[in-house]
């Protein structure tokens, strides 16, 4: 006897069946696709929903009608309670607690139909019915049941289930958000419940024949596994276009060295044949020595679980002009930390370096054309501040050869003579180198420089004049603060500020004059000088100026001190900044990098931005 009807169940779980495979080899790569996950599970709840129907039109004795039966309604359930979590990750839909609420009254009735004695579908023990078929075929009728309470209340929830997904994905159509798969899922559901209406009409014996509902399953599949396939291929079509129009060459490299993409810059910067790359290791694309290079930062890569960022020469030797690449090579970590895969990406920065190199040196040419045109506009006060000095010295020297020729010489009076040239030539000699190192166009070398020990040295020469003018030093010094800098500008900018704080102090009474000077480390990666008197300081208004050029306090002075101790400063990389003090006075307080091994960071012996030479 041909038994069509069943065969064509057991076809349709099949097929069902494929797709439930399918997509759960999908959702089951890395990282984890969690729509297609769930779609999965509901194909494999169908599956044997449908299978578990057509043992139950095979059965042959009441115990076996009621086993089939009991899987048929446990596995509807599961799909039930299943379906709103895919409803919500397919339309991406956030409503957990209403999911929860589906899926815990899923779960009490999946456990009711276990633990009752013949499942829901049956309050007693059924008798074995069989109907012909209008082809012939002869069937047991499943529908020989006297259901149980908890199967009207378990029907009424597939229902609220199915209606609510149905309704979520009519919501989605209206809004116009995914409106393809959102009107596709909704023909589905609406399919299913009139179905499910239809098997029931069925079972009533309202309507004679078998319950249909099986067969709408197929097109939920369907459609739905084709809309899942179509939007993934967009997806990766979507993602693949992106990295192809990315000005940078990318690529994923698996753990075992295979390439699992590349992008068209990557293909085009290698030589390589579009998509030739995928399936293959480094040393069968390479020559071996850079392959291995390659595969043993990957290994570290992979290994440390860290992002390496570098530069890279690659071509030259023939290939044209070499190009400058930085490379960035990261892991792709899974939810667990470990890492299967590593992404990395070249940009080519040859344009960049060569752009940066000329801007280094044209600013060099404009600062030194600036320079030279500040000396322009110096020169006349540069005149008058080297007059002084130098009308002083011959006119002591005149007096001194007065003083010799009396008779006895007075030589007391010769002594201080020669004070007052010494000092007003070490005035005129500072004006000059001062002018010398200020037109010098070339940089000075830099070194590590102790800026506390330099700043030492600084106090103790100026320890006679200190004691002179009766200022009380304190000090305060951290030791092993170490910077990268030229030890002389950095002590021409200690000296300016020390001496301006001596000289600010001199109408101040004796026992008043205060000067503090303390190095100290600021927030691990940066130090702190400060100079501190108890001079007069300066008015709130004018304390913004005391940088400008020409701006000065002095009698006798240029303006031009403080200017160029904060673009000394500015060029190793720090700043240099003024406050007045609470009671009287002012602090100067200059901030310079750390160099890395006073830090601690690991990174010693790297000079990131050497000074040109």
């Amino acid at each position: 006897m041909s038994e069509p009807f069943v065969l064509t169940m057991c076809a349709l779980a099949g097929v069902i069946a494929y797709a439930a495979l399918h997509n759960g080899i999908v959702g089951l790569q890395r990282p984890v696709h969690r729509t297609h996950l769930l779609f999965a599970v509901v194909c494999a709840t169908i599956t044997v929903y449908v299978g578990a129907k057509a043992g139950a039109y095979r059965a042959s004795t009441p115990d076996g009608l009621v086993w089939m039966r009991r899987v048929e309604i446990g596995a509807s359930i599961v799909f039930a309670g299943v379906l709103p979590w895919f409803v919500g990750a397919y339309l991406h839909i956030r409503a957990r607690r209403l999911q929860a609420v589906m899926s815990l009254a899923c779960a009490l009735l999946f456990v009711a139909n276990l633990w009752t004695p013949w499942g829901l579908a049956y309050a007693g023990m059924p008798a074995v019915a069989e109907i012909t078929l209008p082809w012939g075929e002869r069937v047991t009728d499943p529908r020989v049941f006297h259901p149980t309470p908890l199967y009207v209340i378990g029907v009424l929830c597939y229902y609220l289930i199915f209606g609510w997904c149905a309704f979520a994905a009519l919501q989605r159509v209206r809004a116009g958000e995914h409106r393809r798969g959102s009107l596709s899922l909704a023909a589905c559901l609406l399919l299913l419940i009139g179905g499910m209406f239809y098997n029931h009409l069925v079972d009533l014996q309202i309507v004679p024949g078998v319950h249909v509902a099986e067969f709408t399953f197929l097109a939920l599949v369907v459609l739905l596994d084709f809309e899942l396939a179509r939007e993934r291929r967009q997806s990766r079509d979507r993602v693949r276009g992106i990295l192809d129009n990315i000005p940078a060459a990318v690529y994923v490299k698996l753990r075992d060295g295979r390439y699992l993409m590349t992008n068209r810059v990557y293909d085009e910067l290698f030589g390589l044949e579009s998509g030739s790359a995928i399936g293959k290791t480094d040393l069968e694309l390479f020559a071996s020595a850079q392959a291995e290079a390659t595969l043993a930062s990957d290994r570290r890569v992979l290994q440390q679980r860290e992002a390496v960022r570098r530069e890279e020469r690659i071509g030259g030797n023939g290939q044209g002009e070499p190009r400058i690449f930085s490379s960035l090579k990261f892991p792709l970590l899974n939810r667990d930390g470990s890492a299967d895969a590593m992404c990395g990406v070249f940009t080519d920065v040859t344009d960049l370096r060569r752009n940066e190199s000329e801007m280094y040196l044209l600013r060099r040419q404009v600062w030194h054309a600036d320079r030279v045109a500040r000396t322009a506009v110096l020169a006349a006060s540069l005149a008058h501040e080297l007059s002084q000095p130098l009308t002083a010295i011959l006119s002591n020297a005149q007096a001194g050869l007065r003083f010799l020729a009396q008779d006895p010489p007075d030589i007391a009076d010769l002594r201080e003579i020669l004070q007052d040239v010494v000092r007003d030539d070490k005035r005129a000699s500072a004006v000059i180198n001062g002018l010398r190192t200020m037109l010098r166009r070339q940089e000075t070398e830099r070194e590590q420089v102790d800026i506390g020990a330099c700043v030492q040295e600084v106090v103790d020469l100026m320890h006679s004049d200190f004691l002179e003018r009766g200022v009380e030093v304190t000090r305060s010094m951290a030791p092993g603060c170490v910077v990268l800098g030229d030890k002389g500008q950095l002590q021409q900018v200690v000296l300016n500020l020390a001496m301006n704080a001596n000289e600010a102090m001199t109408e101040q009474p004796r026992g008043s004059r205060s000067l503090h000077v303390s190095v100290a480390p600021s927030d691990g990666r940066r130090v702190r000088v400060e100079v501190r008197d108890s001079g007069p300081g300066i008015d709130e208004e004018d304390i913004d100026k005391v940088f400008d050029h020409f701006y000065t306090t002095k009698a006798k002075g240029l303006g031009m001190g403080l200017s160029m101790c904060r673009s000394i400063l500015e060029a190793h990389g720090g700043t240099l900044d003024v406050e007045r003090n609470p009671g009287r006075g002012l602090t100067f307080r200059f901030v310079l990098p750390l160099e890395p091994a006073a830090r601690g960071d690991g990174a010693a012996g790297q000079n990131l931005n050497p000074a040109p030479k």
